[in-house]
């Protein structure tokens, strides 16, 4: 029986989030099957380009926030 993999399983699998024996499993289906490392391949490729900064309020952000609950206190 062939087991389909989904985006979501490759997903897990780079992060590390499946356990020992889907790990293995999906070892193994990238040694056989080239249309799977290809997919598995543009997956981290892609995951590589997302940029890597952090999202957050600007400090005069946080001060307005900060300064209007004392004035509503």
């Amino acid at each position: 029986m062939d087991i389909i993999y989904t985006e979501i399983t490759l997903l897990r699998y780079y992060y590390s989030e499946t356990d020992l024996f889907e790990t293995l499993e999906v070892e193994h289906a990238l040694e056989e099957d080239i249309d799977l490392r290809f997919e598995y391949k543009m997956l981290v490729e892609s995951i590589q380009e997302i940029p890597t900064s952090k999202f957050g309020p600007s400090l005069s952000a946080i001060n307005n926030i900060l300064s209007y609950s004392r004035q509503v206190v």
